[in-house]
């Protein structure tokens, strides 16, 4: 966390154009010299970079985030206005993705096993690919037209209500959700298919198939358990992605979220509600990773015992 927001700080930086006249716009030609370095001192934005960064890591150690350039506000509050909606958005994309992508995972491993289900299975597979290639924003904007010139009342199209509304819309989140979720429902779906493959070649399966066991107790049973060790670990790292993809999904979408407000402050360049969004989306990724290894070692305890055994090896080697 401590190195994300150096960078995140020299990043923000190295952008072009002052806080200061981003701020005033238009009003900054009928401002004097002196009055235009007053606002960059009440700002913060005069001192040296060092300075500017110890400074904002004092407020962070008290549990104070700033205030933000354009209206004073707490970046506390105006972050936490905004953290439900991204939240929606991102766990419907998540549950979405995860079921979509498992069932049409499993669906392609069921249709390889069978006689004539090889094509579709060849299908469904490049379909994936297909998707998973295909850009979120791109997708949104062809789905907002084709809506757009159909007669679909009940969906709409961009989440217009303000920041902070208590209760999520499920027609206004509704096509975020499914376009957030599309790149990720590929990579489930791939991913379900190589690592039940995999399972479906080693001996016990073999075994199984010889002793008679029904394939859908084999398939759901055995490789299924066998197999949730990658699924538990993309669904790990596919938090990081949602929030990261939400930023363009909010933004073609209205969406009031964390994402929105990212891309309004890097072009207001409001450097204290960029710090505290870039703290705020480490935490997320640092506590889904962590989450999920947890996960994974209870569900397959089998990881732990590897591990033991090749640090083992390497000692007595």
């Amino acid at each position: 966390m401590f190195l994300l927001t150096i960078m995140t700080f020299a990043l923000l930086h190295m952008l072009p154009g002052d806080p200061a006249e981003v701020l005033l716009g238009s009003a900054e030609k009928d401002l004097s010299p002196q009055e235009l370095q007053s606002i960059r001192h009440e700002l913060g934005v005069d001192k040296s970079l060092p300075e500017q960064y110890i400074g904002w890591l004092r407020q962070v150690e008290r549990g104070h985030l700033g205030r933000s350039y354009r209206d004073g506000r707490e970046v506390t509050d105006i972050i936490y206005e905004r953290l439900g909606a991204t939240s929606a958005l991102v766990g419907s994309a998540l549950l979405v993705a995860l079921f979509l992508g498992v069932g049409w995972g499993v669906a392609m491993v069921w249709l390889r096993s069978t006689t004539n289900g090889k094509f579709l299975e060849s299908v469904l597979a490049s379909g994936a690919l297909i998707l998973y290639c295909l850009p979120s924003f791109w997708l949104a904007f062809l789905l907002i037209g084709w809506i757009a010139t159909t007669q679909f009342p009940q969906i709409k199209l961009l989440g217009v209500h303000p920041p902070g509304e208590s209760g999520i819309d499920l027609a206004n989140l509704l096509l975020p959700a499914l376009i957030l979720a599309s790149r990720r429902t590929a990579k489930f779906a791939l991913l379900v298919r190589s690592s039940m493959t995999a399972e479906l070649v080693k001996e016990y399966v073999r075994t199984a198939y010889s002793k008679g066991v029904p394939k859908s107790i084999i398939l759901f049973k055995h490789v299924g358990k066998n197999s949730l060790g990658p699924i538990i670990a993309l669904l790990g790292l596919s938090v990081p992605a949602l929030i990261g993809g939400s930023v363009l999904v909010e933004t073609v979408f209205a969406w009031p979220g964390m994402g929105r407000l990212a891309v309004d402050a890097t072009f207001g360049r409001n450097y204290p509600i960029l710090l505290g969004l870039t703290l705020v989306y480490g935490t997320l990724v640092i506590a889904s990773n962590l989450a999920s290894d947890v996960i994974h070692h209870l569900v397959d305890p089998r990881i732990e015992l590897e591990e033991n055994a090749m640090t083992f090896d390497r000692m007595r080697g």
